[in-house]
């Protein structure tokens, strides 16, 4: 047994906003979140953060704003200045056999993780990987800065407020690397339930016309709703990342949410067509949308291009009986609202951090499934039990998202109701590491790598 033992390692874990909406008529809508993480040091951020909680059921159970300022104050002592260090770099390098090393100090000493380990060294976005066959090692690297946590809890850097990349979400994605190829992949999904659509057609048919008033009565009879996770832990952060930002994607297309960034929701632009929406239901779901991965002439070097990330709809339709059925036809309105989504994907990121957070998921997935695919590991003879989970090393366990209580918010149509559904985030990693380019320009990036610091496991290419 390596000196990791049997040991957990402590990380600090904190906790952010999750809203959502799903299914219903008049558009009837959903707001949840994520957990409190389940380990012994959560420095009292384990109620509220960004302003929703899952309870033990995994049920909706508190709403507030923002963090206290109780929290707020406890959560600023425990993360801002103690990093300092970590300056602004246009190109943070991680060592791989570096972070396992660091792992592996902090378990045999039973001690907590080091911030900077926690949330690997600042580093915002996974740009590049090199393959050193020279030093048997493996490199990460990507744009990085010292962090400080924001009002609602995010964890982003000291002077852009972007997410930064968070350790835990890293051993998730190399742990369950090939979950990604299986029938099942990575996805999180959000439905109503058969016999709640039943209950609100039912209701609705009763009805000559709607008015806001009757929002109550149509939570009541539609219940709640269901929420799937496939392909990762449930009581991962790495899932409460995908249901969160699921959510606030359906948030956004009903106007629930406010943003600087103009971009009319379904409902405004459904209200100023009157479009006929009887029964009928837009998907909306979010999936990877990356360049072919360019990889360098030698093979050491790859490059994760492009967005990363990507919004798609397509038409359902409830019978009588609350069954989903899927329609031919193409929601016009739908796909103009799924490529807005698409096109203001960056803009929204600065506004809302769980989309910057979501792609961050994908970027890691993605090298994930490089790392696998090529059989890397395997290939520089590492060792790396803590990362690839072969030794009893856990993440952080928190509530298990599974229902989502309903809430309707309403909107005038002439002509019908407008019903919306569910959705989703399917990340599928592997399609992306299939496909490649060579450039050749990129062995420039393993020569930067070799400017690494003798004496640490990330440092400053530039």
């Amino acid at each position: 047994m390596s000196s990791f033992g049997k040991q957990n390692m402590v990380f600090a874990s904190l906790r952010k906003l999750t809203i959502a909406l799903v299914a219903g008529s008049a558009v009837c809508l959903a707001m949840t979140s994520v957990a409190s993480a389940q380990n012994n040091n959560n420095f009292g951020f384990n109620s509220v953060v960004g302003g929703v909680e899952i309870n033990a059921k995994g049920v909706l159970d508190v709403e507030r704003e923002t963090l206290s300022q109780n929290d707020r104050q406890k959560l600023a002592e425990r993360i801002n200045g103690t990093v300092a260090d970590l300056k602004k770099s246009g190109l943070r390098m991680i060592s791989l056999n570096g972070l396992e090393s660091a792992m592996a100090e902090a378990a045999k000493n039973g001690t907590e993780l080091p911030l900077e380990v926690q949330y690997m060294a600042g580093l915002q976005r996974i740009e590049y990987i090199i393959q050193s066959p020279e030093t048997n090692d493996l490199i990460l690297a990507g744009p990085g800065e010292a962090f400080k946590a924001d009002a609602d809890g995010n964890i982003v850097g000291a002077k852009s407020g972007m997410p930064v990349i968070h350790l835990q979400d890293f051993l998730v994605a190399m742990r369950n690397a090939d979950n990604a190829r299986r029938d099942y992949g990575i996805t999180v999904s959000i439905d109503p339930t058969q016999q709640g659509v039943e209950n609100l057609q039912k209701m609705f048919a009763k009805l000559n016309t709607f008015n806001p008033q009757l929002a109550g009565q149509a939570e009541q009879v539609m219940g709640p709703q269901d929420i799937s996770l496939t392909g990762i832990p449930k009581d991962s952060r790495y899932a409460r990342i995908l249901v969160s930002a699921d959510f606030k994607m359906k948030r956004l297309s009903m106007g629930l949410e406010t943003t600087p960034v103009y971009m009319p929701s379904l409902l405004e632009m459904a209200k100023a067509k009157d479009t006929k929406f009887r029964k009928m239901a837009p998907r909306f779901w979010m999936e990877c949308d990356y360049e072919p991965v360019a990889v360098s002439n030698d093979g050491n070097v790859w490059q994760l291009r492009g967005q990363g990330v990507k919004t798609l709809t397509d038409e359902q339709y409830f019978d009588k009986d609350g069954n989903k059925k899927a329609k031919g036809a193409e929601n016009k309105l739908a796909q103009t609202w799924a490529n807005s989504m698409t096109d203001n994907f960056d803009r929204l990121s600065k506004d809302q951090p769980v989309f910057r957070e979501l792609r961050n998921l994908m970027d890691l997935s993605v090298v994930a499934a490089i790392i696998k695919k090529d059989n890397l590991v395997e290939q520089l003879d590492m060792n790396l039990p803590g990362i690839l989970g072969q030794e009893m090393i856990s993440t952080p366990s928190w509530n298990i998202p599974q229902q989502v209580p309903t809430q309707c918010s309403f909107v005038k149509l002439t002509k019908s109701w407008l019903v919306t559904a569910s959705g989703g985030v399917d990340v599928d990693s592997f399609a992306v590491a299939e496909k490649t380019e060579k450039v050749a320009k990129l062995g420039e990036i393993a020569a930067l790598a070799n400017k690494r610091s003798a004496t640490n496991w990330w440092w400053n290419a530039e």
